[in-house]
């Protein structure tokens, strides 16, 4: 019975997946002319936007594909005013809780493809799109890195699915086509598929431990040039020996706001490191993607992670009960949102303390000046007279009278008397 119930299982799961199969092959049949027609009329690659139609669109089958037409969760913005569709997505309240996005509305799925090269093209973007188009169109790697960094979607694998779909499908092939009317496709006889030419450098991948023990690959990106999105905040990445002086005159950002928003940025002259982030606006007060938790890396500091995921440096460390200053030791979880529990609190490891000269010059100064004002100053207390004050400071009773500019030597507690 057992083994009827496994063979009847295996055969229901191989029907359903090589359905699967089959929807995908027939949508890529059905979009990859208009993909290739946008890839020649806009650069951006044909791989590109079949892989995110089908990931967007769960290949056309999403509630929003079928309900609007948009293939691309493109979202409204200020400047649609056409019909919309609300949907849960990835939008919240001042409290964090999701709240209905707006999304656009097609009139055929054709439409979203023309409006998704619209959106990325659109000038007002360019600060985050434009230097996309400076990548090969048959870079699709670099493309869907590209596209993660510069904010599209917030998913943090969403680089690699893309990845996964073309190479699975092969759709960087469609990178090497001609253009030919969309009228024609019906028709026409199929296209031979072109050789492909571009050789792509091996991904580096690297196993990272998550909070549930599993090890998962994470695809490393190389620096980006421009601004990009991260945590809902505009970026760049610095180049090694690059100062924020730089930063701010290669972006046209403002200096003061990049001291003010990296914390560890003091001066306008301190050298950066290679692929260092550095933020144009307040970082946020907990990071609003998928991910919940950090695994610490060997020798990562706060200020770090705290710069990966675009949250302020105090209040990640208020959101795991950890001492200003302190530091995690390798392979803690870091709560990126909400409050960790006390008993699961990250531990720390020791950090050398570093004393800068000027810094305790400029601190004994302040205790001598603390010192000092102490001196000048009296607050009576319980049962002292001005006479007993004013020999205590070697002083004269009219001394004190003049300086405080009272008519009378009657003084009670708590009153504060300058004695020179």
């Amino acid at each position: 019975m057992l083994r009827l119930i496994f063979w009847l299982l295996f055969i229901v799961t191989g029907t359903w997946l090589k359905a699967q199969q089959a929807d995908l092959t027939s949508f890529i049949d059905r979009y990859k002319e208009i993909a290739v027609e946008e890839m020649h009329r806009t650069g951006i690659p044909a791989s590109i936007k079949l892989a995110q139609a089908i990931l967007e669109s769960s290949a056309g089958n999403s509630k929003l594909a079928t309900k609007s037409n948009n293939f691309f969760g493109i979202k409204c913005g200020p400047e649609w005013d056409g019909p919309t569709y609300y949907k849960k997505d990835d939008d919240v309240d001042h409290r964090g809780r999701l709240i209905p996005s707006c999304f656009r509305v097609f009139n055929t799925p054709e439409s979203s493809y023309i409006a998704h090269s619209a959106f990325l093209t659109n000038p007002n973007k360019a600060y985050r799109y434009g230097w996309l188009f400076n990548l090969d169109k048959r870079d699709y790697k670099s493309w869907a890195w590209g596209l993660k960094e510069s904010g599209y979607a917030t998913n943090p694998k969403y680089a690699v699915l893309l990845i996964d779909l073309i190479e699975r499908y092969e759709l960087y092939s469609y990178d090497y086509y001609d253009p030919r009317p969309l009228l024609a496709s019906t028709n026409a006889t199929p296209r031979e598929k072109p050789k492909v030419l571009f050789k792509h450098r091996p991904i580096e991948r690297k196993n990272l431990r998550t909070t549930t023990g599993r090890h998962r690959p994470i695809e490393k990106v190389t620096i980006i040039d421009g601004i990009v999105r991260n945590n809902g905040l505009d970026m760049a990445y610095a180049h090694a020996g690059e100062t924020p002086l730089i930063i701010a005159e290669k972006y046209g950002r403002s200096l003061k706001n990049i001291l003010a928003y990296n914390e560890k940025l003091t001066s306008n002259d301190q050298e950066l490191g290679q692929a260092e982030r550095v933020y144009f606006h307040k970082k946020k007060r907990a990071y609003r993607g998928s991910r919940k938790y950090h695994n610490v890396q060997p020798g990562e500091t706060m200020y770090q992670i705290s710069q990966i995921y675009g949250i302020k440096l105090a209040k990640l460390y208020t959101r795991n009960r950890m001492y200003p200053g302190s530091e995690p030791m390798a392979g803690e979880p870091i709560k990126l949102r909400g409050m960790v529990k006390s008993k699961d609190r990250p531990k720390v490891r020791k950090v050398p303390q570093v004393y800068v000269q000027t810094k305790q010059s400029s601190r004994k100064e302040n205790k001598a000046k603390e010192k000092v004002n102490a001196q000048s100053m009296h607050v009576v207390k319980r049962g002292e007279t001005l006479y007993a004050i004013a020999g205590m400071y070697e002083q004269t009773v009219e001394d004190l009278l003049k300086r405080n500019e009272l008519s009378t030597n009657l003084i009670k507690p708590g009153q504060i008397l300058y004695i020179d």
